[in-house]
């Protein structure tokens, strides 16, 4: 099934890849890894600083246990919480008990197991990590003089509780952070891809005419190099179109002076022979054919891109169309009408004289004999202007329309001599004025209709 235009446009848009997305992905891509492995240090650092505290504050206690060593002291710190110099109770509770050699507990605090956290007294000194009831136990054990030993142990899930309080007060200010990075990296990333864009502006905006160097202000090193390349080749390329149009130029001319002498050698050739064959005329119009192509070629040559806009002027339809020549008209009996809803176009005389005769041109010649041709004028609704020649000959099909305009294409079968390259000279006539060619029926839905639509101003 064939896809859609835009569905098509949509995938090859997809297929592209963005410079700026790459490097906003790899900025914050890297930011973020770096961010969760300094976050990892962050509380791994912190997991052993605050284990160091809490395993002081173990010691302390055993050794506070120890100088109790009372069951009245013990009760009266059963339910005893630690607290700060303010009176308010903190988070780290005492879990101790005082454990004899044979591994009884003599003594103990609430929620305490009611077994030894380390039953081996005797073999059980500093630090230990203990399972009971499937609970972790961090434990220190101390001995005192009469046999007996103080363990005060915390729970390691505490301990862990504290470390992802630690963990979320971090994590959000980071994520703030990463936010404000991403802003920060699009924007910078943005601003330095400017002069990149600036360029890309400054290429689309040069008309296809204008081969000069294109100059970025203080541009960087990397785009500079990209300048460079691109000024050179459109040097280069300047250089070979003004050679093409030069060799087309001087061959039209060299050729133009031949063709003309050997036109008129022919002529004297008949005169003095006085020999009206069928052979000597179809000759001479060999070298009419020959020369008008010429003409069309050097036209086309003085039309090709040219660097300076061209220079416009308000220009009379009605005193353009006395100039030209209304013989061919005559010669078939053809009249030429015209149809000036607008007075005056916009445009360069010359040019619009060389359309404007080729198209009536072509209408007299391809048009039936006794026929009409008409030049029309109206007013677009935008404020451009359209110009139109139209006639009521034979017509040109629908698939032969489309190839109107291209060079040397001529519709077949008209008997009439020509070089295909009259509409050529139209077309770029129109392209250079910014105006769209198109092509219609003619007069009263027969012949050829040829339209201008000029833009305002």
């Amino acid at each position: 099934m064939k896809r859609p235009a835009w569905w098509r446009l949509r995938q090859e848009n997809r297929a592209r890849w963005s410079l700026r997305r790459r490097l906003l992905r790899m900025v914050m891509g890297t930011s973020i890894a770096l961010w969760l492995v300094s976050l990892a240090i962050v509380i791994g650092v912190a997991w052993f600083a605050t284990s160091d505290v809490f395993d002081d504050a173990l010691e302390e206690g055993s050794r506070l246990v120890l100088q109790l060593g009372s069951e009245a002291d013990a009760q009266a710190d059963d339910r005893h919480e630690l607290h700060d110099r303010r009176g308010e109770a903190m988070k780290l509770r005492m879990y101790y008990q005082v454990v004899a050699p044979d591994g009884r507990v003599l003594l103990r605090s609430e929620d305490t197991p009611r077994t030894a956290f380390v039953p081996q007294v005797e073999r059980s000194k500093g630090y230990a990590n203990v399972w009971v009831d499937g609970e972790l136990w961090r434990v220190h054990t101390r001995r005192g003089a009469d046999g007996n030993s103080a363990q005060v142990a915390q729970p390691v899930e505490e301990r862990l509780e504290l470390l992802g309080d630690m963990a979320e007060n971090l994590a959000w200010p980071a994520l703030g952070l990463l936010a404000l990075l991403g802003l920060v990296s699009w924007w910078q990333i943005r601003r330095l891809l400017r002069p990149l864009e600036d360029m890309a502006t400054r290429i689309g905006a040069q008309s296809p005419q204008d081969l000069s160097p294109i100059a970025v202000p203080d541009p960087p090193r990397e785009l500079q190099t990209i300048l460079d390349a691109l000024n050179a080749l459109l040097a280069r390329l300047g250089v070979a179109l003004d050679s093409e149009r030069r060799f087309t130029s001087d061959a039209a001319h060299e050729l133009r002076t031949p063709l003309a002498a050997l036109r008129m050698r022919v002529q004297l050739i008949e005169r003095e022979l006085k020999l009206p064959g069928h052979h000597l005329q179809q000759l001479r119009a060999d070298l009419d054919r020959c020369t008008g192509l010429i003409e069309s070629l050097l036209a086309l040559a003085r039309l090709e891109p040219q660097a300076e806009p061209l220079p416009r002027e308000l220009v009379d339809l009605g005193a353009l169309i006395d100039t030209l020549d209304p013989a061919p008209a005559r010669a078939k009996e053809m009249q030429l009408e015209r149809a000036l809803a607008v007075a005056e176009l916009q445009a360069t005389p010359a040019l619009l004289a060389s359309a404007l005769r080729n198209l009536v041109d072509n209408a007299v010649r391809y048009g039936r004999a006794g026929g009409r041709v008409r030049i029309e004028s109206t007013r677009l609704p935008g404020g451009g202007v359209r110009l139109a020649v139209r006639d009521d000959g034979p017509g040109v099909t629908p698939a032969e329309r489309a190839r109107l305009g291209e060079r040397f294409f001529r519709v077949l079968g008209t008997g009439q001599p020509g070089n295909g390259l009259g509409l050529s000279i139209v077309a770029r006539i129109a392209a250079l004025h910014g105006a769209t060619l198109r092509f219609e029926e003619g007069l009263d839905g027969h012949g050829l209709g040829v339209v201008l639509d000029f833009p305002a101003g």
